[in-house]
C-alpha cells in the first residue's frame, strides 16, 4: 500500500507512530532514570571507595611491599596505582559517562575536585584519576574494558531497534485497519461506475465484517434493481413499439387524398417517439465496461463521422490506443449528434494523440451552456429549453447515455466554452495499462 499524504493509512500510521514513539521514549527514559542510573551510581560509589582505600593502603605500606601490592591489585582487580608520578602520554579530554560518574563519586569522598587523564598502555586505554589524600598523592587507573559497557553504542542500538519496532508495528496495525476500508472504497467506486465487483470478504473485526456484509447485500440489491429496471424498460419498449407499429401501418393505409404535410408530421412524430423509446431502453440497459483492445483512433473517428454533412474532420495519421471501441463510438456519435442539433454551422472533430491519455474534441458554434448547468445536462431527461433549443430540443438522454458509458469505461467527458462562441465537448481516454499496445502521433 502506497503512503499517500492525507490518506486514511497515512493518518492512522502517523497516529500510531506518535503514540508508540512517545511510549517508547517514556519507557526508555524511565529505564535509564529508575534502573540504569541507580545501578551505575551504586557501582561507581563502590569502586570509588575501593580505589580510595587502595590508595591509602598503598601509602601506608613500606616501600618494599608496594610493588607486590600494586601487582596484586592489577592482577585481581585491574586497578593500577602510581605514587609520586603522573601517568605518561596524556591523550584527550574525552571520558566515558561511567568514568565521569566515578570521578564525581571520588570528589564527594575526598571533598575536593579530582583531575582525570587518559593514556594507552600496551594498546589498552586507561583512565586515571588523581587521588590526593592526607598521606600523599596517588594516581588510580582502570582500563576501558574493566567498565564493560559501551553506553553510546547501547543507546544507538536500543534507539534503532525501538524505532524499527515502532515503525513495523505501526505499519502492520495501520495496514490491518485500513486495508478492508481501502477494498471497500475500491468496490464502491466500481459500483459507482456501473460495474459488479467481487463480493468483499466478510472477515476480520466484527464491525468491518458487518460493514462488508452490508455492502455486499447493498451491491447485490443494486444489481437486482438495475436488472429489474432493464427488464421493465424492455417490457415497456415492447409494449409501446407494438402500437407504434400499428400507427405506422395505419399511416400507410390512409387514403391518397390525405394531406401530405399531415402525413409527414405524423410520420416524424412516430419516428421521434420510436427514437426516444430506444434511447430510454439504452439508458436503462447494461452500460457496463467492455473489453479494451488496441484500436486506431483516427480510423474509428473517420468511421463515426462517415459522410455526415457539416462536419470538419482532418485525420492526422495512426493513433493506436487500447479502448472499448463500441462504447467510444456511441459516446462520440451522441456528442456529434448533440452538436449538429444545436448548431447551424460546421461541427469540428479533433483528435489529440500527443499524450499518454489521448483526447477527442467536438467543437460547435451553437449556444453555450452556463457553468452552473454543465453537470446537470448529463442527467437523464434534463433539457436546456432557453439556452440550447432550436425547436423543441432533444429527449435529454443523449448526454446521459454518453456519461454513463464514459464512467463505466474510465473515460472522462467535460464541456467548456469555445473561443469565439460555441461549445467544446471533450472525451479524455484512460491511460494505457501495462502491456497495452500504443502508438501515439507526435
Amino acid at each position: 500500500m502506497r503512503l499517500r499524504p492525507g490518506s486514511l493509512f497515512a493518518r492512522v500510521l502517523l497516529t500510531l507512530l506518535l503514540s508508540f514513539g512517545s511510549f517508547a521514549l517514556i519507557t526508555f527514559g524511565s529505564m535509564v532514570y529508575y534502573v540504569l542510573y541507580p545501578v551505575v551510581q551504586r557501582s561507581t560509589a563502590d569502586l570509588a571507595a575501593f580505589m580510595e582505600l587502595s590508595a591509602r593502603t598503598l601509602l601506608l605500606l613500606p616501600s618494599q611491599a608496594r610493588d607486590d601490592y600494586q601487582a596484586k591489585l592489577l592482577d585481581e582487580y585491574q586497578v593500577r596505582l602510581l605514587s609520586g608520578s603522573e601517568p605518561p602520554q596524556n591523550l584527550d579530554d574525552y571520558f566515558y559517562p561511567y568514568v565521569v560518574r566515578l570521578s564525581q563519586a571520588l570528589s564527594l569522598r575526598l571533598d575536593r575536585p579530582v583531575r582525570m587523564k587518559s593514556n594507552l598502555i600496551d594498546g589498552r586505554r586507561w583512565f586515571w584519576i588523581d587521588l590526593e589524600t592526607s598521606s600523599g598523592r596517588v594516581w588510580a587507573g582502570i582500563p576501558r574494558d574493566r567498565i564493560g559497557t559501551r553506553p553510546m553504542i547501547g543507546v544507538v542500538v536500543i534507539c534503532a531497534l525501538a524505532v524499527l519496532l515502532v515503525v513495523l508495528t505501526a505499519a502492520i496495525l495501520a495496514r490491518r485497519v485500513t486495508a478492508p476500508l481501502t477494498r471497500l472504497s475500491q468496490a464502491a467506486e466500481e459500483v459507482a461506475k456501473g460495474r459488479s465487483p467481487e463480493p468483499l470478504a466478510e472477515t476480520g473485526p466484527r464491525e468491518l465484517a458487518n460493514l462488508a456484509r452490508q455492502f455486499n447485500e447493498t451491491s447485490q440489491q443494486v444489481r437486482e434493481l438495475l436488472a429489474d429496471r432493464t427488464v421493465l424498460l424492455s417490457g415497456i419498449s415492447h409494449d409501446l413499439r407494438t402500437p407504434l407499429t400499428r400507427l405506422r401501418l395505419a399511416l400507410e393505409m390512409l387514403p391518397d387524398d390525405t394531406d401530405a404535410s399531415l402525413k409527414a408530421r405524423m410520420r416524424r412524430d412516430i419516428e421521434e417517439m420510436s427514437a426516444q423509446i430506444g434511447q430510454a431502453v439504452e439508458l436503462g440497459g447494461t452500460l457496463g465496461a467492455g473489453a479494451r483492445d488496441p484500436e486506431d483512433l483516427a480510423k474509428l473517428v473517420s468511421e463515426v463521422v462517415g459522410h455526415r454533412p457539416r462536419i470538419l474532420w482532418r485525420p492526422l495519421g495512426r493513433c493506436i490506443h487500447s479502448v472499448n471501441a463500441l462504447a467510444l463510438r456511441r459516446i462520440l456519435g451522441n456528442l456529434i449528434e448533440n452538436a449538429l442539433r444545436y448548431s447551424n454551422g460546421t461541427v469540428e472533430v479533433r483528435l489529440d494523440c500527443r499524450h499518454e491519455t489521448p483526447a477527442l474534441f467536438v467543437l460547435d458554434r451553437g449556444p453555450s451552456i452556463p457553468d452552473a448547468e454543465r453537470e446537470a445536462v448529463f442527467r437523464p431527461f434534463y433539457r436546456l429549453e432557453r439556452s440550447r433549443n432550436r425547436n423543441t430540443g432533444g429527449s435529454g438522454l443523449g448526454l446521459a447515455v454518453a456519461r454513463q458509458l464514459a464512467v463505466a469505461n474510465e473515460m472522462e467527458i467535460a464541456l467548456s466554452d469555445r473561443d469565439g462562441g460555441g461549445l467544446i465537448a471533450s472525451i479524455r481516454l484512460p491511460a494505457a495499462r501495462a502491456g497495452d499496445d500504443t502508438e501515439l502521433v507526435h
